[in-house]
C-alpha cells in the first residue's frame, strides 16, 4: 500500500524546478543503494548457510542446529519487520530524525528473508526477475516523467483491487483451486503495479514542486524501495512456477 497518506504536510524546500530531475534520479539511487544491501545480504547469507550445512553433512555431523539458527533468524526478521515499518512512519511524520538508519534496518531483514530464496532456487532465475523488475521500473518512471495528467486514480484503482480479491482468497481456503490461485496472484500483481505507478507520479510531482529536502529523498526512496521489493517477489513467484513445471 502507498505509504504517503500517512505523512504530515510538508513545507516546499525548493522552488526550483531546474532541480526537479535530479531530485527524481536521487531518490531512485538511494532506492538502488537499499536494494544493493538487501541483496548483499541475502546472498551472502544464504552463501554462509548452505556452505555451513554442506560441511556439517560431508562431516558427519548434525546440520539440525544450523538450520534452527536460520529458522530463529527468519522467524526474528519476520517481527522485526513489522516494528520497523512502524518506525520508519513514525520517525519520518515526527520530522525530527532521519530515517536513513531505520530504512537501512529495514533493506538487512529483508535481505535475511530473501536469503531464502538464494538457497533453494536457481540464481539464473533470481537474476532473471530482478532484471525484469528493474525494467518494470524503469519503464514506470519514464511514463510518470512524462505523464501530465492525475495518476491519482491508479491508487483508487489499487486498493479497490485488494479489497475485492479477499473474497476470492477466503473462498479458495476451502476449495484450494489452482485457477482461483492463479487469478488471486495476478489480481495482486496488479494492484502492486497501480499502487508503484501512484507512488513513483507522486514523488515526481513532490520534486516538481519543490518539497524533496534530503530526508524526504530517503523516506521516497523507502517507499519505492518496498514497491521495488514486491513486484521482484510476485515475477519471482511466477518465474519459478513456470520453471518449476518444465
Amino acid at each position: 500500500m502507498s505509504m504517503f497518506g500517512n505523512a504530515k504536510e510538508l513545507e516546499p524546500v525548493s522552488k526550483s524546478s531546474d532541480r526537479t530531475l535530479v531530485n527524481f534520479a536521487r531518490v531512485f539511487l538511494y532506492m538502488f543503494i537499499l536494494i544493493a544491501i538487501t541483496g548483499g545480504v541475502a546472498f551472502g547469507l544464504g552463501y554462509v548457510i548452505a556452505t555451513s550445512y554442506a560441511k556439517a553433512i560431508e562431516g558427519g555431523g548434525d546440520p539440525t542446529a544450523i538450520l534452527n539458527t536460520y529458522l530463529g533468524l527468519i522467524i526474528g526478521s519476520s517481527v522485526a519487520l513489522f516494528i520497523m515499518v512502524l518506525v520508519i512512519n513514525f520517525v519520518f511524520i515526527r520530522g525530527k530524525h532521519s530515517v536513513v538508519v531505520p530504512s537501512i534496518i529495514y533493506a538487512v531483514l529483508v535481505g535475511v528473508l530473501i536469503s531464502s530464496f538464494t538457497i533453494w532456487m536457481d540464481w539464473v532465475i533470481i537474476g532473471t526477475a530482478f532484471a525484469i523488475t528493474a525494467g518494470i521500473f524503469a519503464i514506470m518512471a519514464l511514463i510518470a516523467w512524462f505523464t501530465k495528467g492525475n495518476m491519482s486514480p491508479l491508487l483508487l484503482m489499487g486498493l479497490g483491487l485488494i479489497i475485492g480479491v479477499v473474497p476470492l482468497i477466503l473462498i479458495n481456503l476451502f476449495f484450494r483451486s489452482t485457477m482461483v490461485s492463479w487469478v488471486v496472484s495476478f489480481v495482486i500483481f496488479a494492484a502492486i503495479m497501480f499502487i508503484t505507478m501512484f507512488d513513483i507520479w507522486r514523488i515526481k510531482k513532490i520534486a516538481e514542486q519543490g518539497y524533496m529536502n534530503k530526508n524526504l529523498s530517503y523516506y521516497c526512496a523507502f517507499v519505492m524501495y518496498v514497491d521495488f521489493i514486491n513486484i521482484f517477489i510476485r515475477i519471482l513467484y511466477f518465474l519459478a512456477t513456470i520453471y518449476g513445471k518444465k
